[in-house]
């Protein structure tokens, strides 16, 4: 049982956060990445790292924005450089030509017409038409999703251009290694090489976005599930990111996901080395690269074979290794650690995406419970009980989304020593961009289905808004950019027009806004009961069996 419930849960990721781009064909593995790109069409930025033009594109409603994608922050992580710490860029002096996405990083499941290679440490930049290099813009970075173990910043669904074209904002997005090649401890490795990806590329902002005219001291993070939990890390356990960013927006974020030891990923990782038959670091980094992800894949779901809880959930993940990452983020919150503003929240069925109606029978579901709340688990099956005549599939989505999602950020928001926001994403689309029929029935509104509103690229992901809908995607990109340059989604002043006012949430006061085409409208507390319940159960569950 515990098997399926891994597999379940850790596709069920893929799922949710694959689905999207699984529309486009599959990427093409490629060493390098020397393909023709378009000529640019704006002027040369001088940048400390080199001289970069990229392409200048326009809206129909006649906004324009400046496009600079594929840069490079880092050398190829090929060869002697796979499973270290990215090497910086050096600088080049003949103007780089920055018009098309760079190489999406090794990984399987994804998608893409672009090619994949180890060179693909790279990030994208989009700036508003017309902004000198004195602007000092406001930056907003995002880091996309995947469950670790995929991802990419060439997605259409994460482009840039319309935040930039309409908002003073600068809007960033980056490439970081997944999965085996991102995550993997071992004798011999410490992991963590995707977190510091993430950190070189936001030291790589902080050095050069004021070329762009952006201002390197009002930098926000942002980002959707792993991506939120990453801005996550950046903000409770990473003491090196603290200098890169002054706030961060989560989107989804796992909290009541416990990260691994770095001796625990050594456990993980030990293991998957024998899948190839590799006893060594030299074995590993000349392996070939689809031989790894061919490996990764088969691993994946023997992971509950050997190891139980919701730690092993994902084979490949951030690690708390005590140095770039020292503690649990549930922990730090707990303490008042979060000394920066945040806005977060979550969507309001959020794990049915990754149950998608498939039937649990009552001892399965009871043997899930106990796998992962130990020896609160029968309290949890008395909360939520099972019925023999029912698939419960969404009661087990239920449990999902309560615990991993909503409660656990109602958790961190009430112990945050900084002030925050929190919203709930209230709205089924009315198209359907996950490919889970769960997703468009019985009012449910699943994982993922925030971000076309939040990048208003319905039109890029082949599909269309309806009026209501363009209204909340203005909406939310309102709060979210005046959060990015006032530390506040209302902006500067305490009713903007159009907006309804978003107040904070407190201990005390725990207000939610909530984001629906029928209305933005505030609440207060919606779910104290279930959360109660759950703060009684705990969200640093790293042994619940004990």
């Amino acid at each position: 049982m515990k098997i399926l419930a891994n597999i379940l849960f850790t596709f069920g990721i893929s799922i949710a956060l694959g689905a999207i781009t699984s529309l486009i064909p599959n990427p093409v593995f490629s060493a390098h990445a020397d393909i023709a790109k378009p000529a640019c069409t704006t002027a040369i930025i001088a940048s400390s790292a080199g001289p970069i033009c990229g392409t200048s594109l326009a809206f129909q409603s006649g906004k324009q924005v400046q496009a600079f994608m594929g840069i490079p922050f880092a050398e190829s992580t090929a060869h002697a450089n796979r499973w270290q710490a990215p090497v910086p860029k050096a600088p080049w002096a003949t103007p780089f030509i920055a018009t098309q996405f760079g190489p999406i990083c090794p990984q399987s499941g994804a998608a893409s017409t672009l090619a994949q290679s180890e060179d693909c440490l790279s990030l994208n930049i989009w700036v508003p038409a017309g902004a000198s290099a004195d602007a000092k813009l406001p930056v907003m970075v995002f880091i996309y999703g995947g469950g670790f173990s995929s991802g990419y910043s060439a997605s259409a669904l994460y482009d840039g251009s319309y935040i930039a074209a309409n908002k003073p904002v600068i809007v960033v997005s980056l490439n970081y290694r997944v999965g085996v090649l991102g995550f993997l401890a071992a004798d011999g490795l410490t992991g963590n090489y995707g977190f510091m990806d993430q950190q070189l590329a936001l030291t790589w902002v902080q050095q050069n976005i004021q070329s762009f005219g952006g201002n390197p001291a009002q930098v926000t993070l942002f980002g959707e599930s792993a991506g939120a939990m990453s801005v996550g890390l950046h903000l409770f356990s990473a003491p090196g990111s603290a200098a890169l960013f002054r706030a961060g927006i989560m989107e989804s974020n796992f909290f009541a996901l416990p990260y691994k030891s770095l001796a625990d990923q050594i456990n993980v990782g030990n293991i998957f080395k024998q899948g190839l038959n590799c006893r060594d670091l030299e074995c590993l980094r000349n392996a070939d690269v689809n031989a790894l992800l061919v490996a990764e894949s088969a691993f994946t779901p023997q992971m509950s074979t050997v190891f139980s809880g919701a730690k092993y959930y994902i084979p490949f993940t951030p690690v708390i290794d005590g140095r770039l990452l020292t503690r649990q983020p549930v922990s730090a919150a707990a303490g008042a650690k979060l000394n920066k503003p945040i806005l977060m929240g979550t969507n309001k069925n959020e794990a049915v995406v990754f149950v998608h109606g498939q039937p649990i029978s009552t001892s399965a579901y009871s043997a899930w419970a106990a796998s992962l709340f130990g020896q609160s688990f029968q309290k949890v099956i008395a909360k939520y009980p099972a019925q023999e005549d029912r698939p419960n599939s969404a009661l087990w989505a239920s449990v999902q989304t309560d615990n991993f999602l909503t409660c656990s950020t109602r958790y961190v928001a009430a112990h945050a020593a900084a002030p925050v926001y929190a919203y709930v994403f209230n709205h089924q689309p009315s198209f359907n961009l996950t490919g889970v029929k769960s997703c468009n029935v019985d009012d449910n509104v699943c994982h993922t289905v925030e971000l076309p509103f939040v990048f208003h690229t319905a039109s890029a992901m082949g599909v269309s808004f309806t009026d209501e809908e363009r209204q909340l995607s203005t909406a939310i990109i309102d709060y979210w950019t005046n959060f990015a340059i006032h530390l506040n989604p209302n902006g500067n002043t305490p009713r903007p027009p159009g907006l309804t006012h978003w107040p904070k949430f407190t201990a005390q006061q725990k207000n939610y806004m909530l984001l629906d085409t029928k209305a933005l409208s505030v609440a207060v507390d919606p779910y104290q009961g279930v959360c109660d319940f759950w703060d009684t159960i705990g969200y640093d569950l790293i042994y619940p069996w004990k």
